[in-house]
């Protein structure tokens, strides 16, 4: 008998993700949970749960409900802390800056214009070595430039 070797094997490890996944990290943005948090719950990286977002949609739509889920958590925390002696609220905005930055991450926009909001004039400058140059060189050099100046 020949062996069938049109079928292809998997290349690596076989990925660890499971359906049931989906409810679990839901369940952990309930609790405020980080991705690195989430991803240590299941034993694998962060990388393992982007790419297993990447491969699977059902996964996808459960990772965007829990980080939505999570950001509520955090911000539900604020609302009931913020009038208490206790709420670190310099804390609390590091933290939510740095997992929900869409939201909470200060966006500082530098715009640079001509006058009276314009386009800025740029000048083009190139140099020329001409020590290497005869006298000859030189001169048809200077008038083709001067031509060049003069048809402007």
């Amino acid at each position: 008998m020949t062996q069938d070797t049109t079928k292809k094997r998997p290349v690596g490890r076989p990925s660890k993700y499971k359906p049931e996944y989906c409810e679990q990290i839901i369940e952990l943005g309930k609790q405020g949970k980080s991705i690195a948090q989430m991803a240590a719950a299941f034993d694998v990286d962060k990388a393992s749960v982007y790419r297993w977002a990447d491969e699977e949609e059902t996964f996808r739509t459960a990772l965007a409900r829990a980080r939505t889920y999570s950001q509520t958590w955090w911000e539900d925390k604020a609302q009931q802390n913020l009038g208490t002696r206790d709420f670190n609220a310099q804390l609390w905005l590091k933290s939510v800056a740095s997992r929900f930055r869409d939201d909470y991450t200060e966006k500082q926009v530098t715009e640079v214009s001509g006058p009276n909001g314009g386009a800025i004039k740029t000048e083009s400058v190139t140099k020329i070595d001409t020590r290497g140059l005869d006298e000859d060189q030189r001169e048809t050099l200077k008038a083709a430039l001067m031509a060049a100046v003069e048809s402007k």
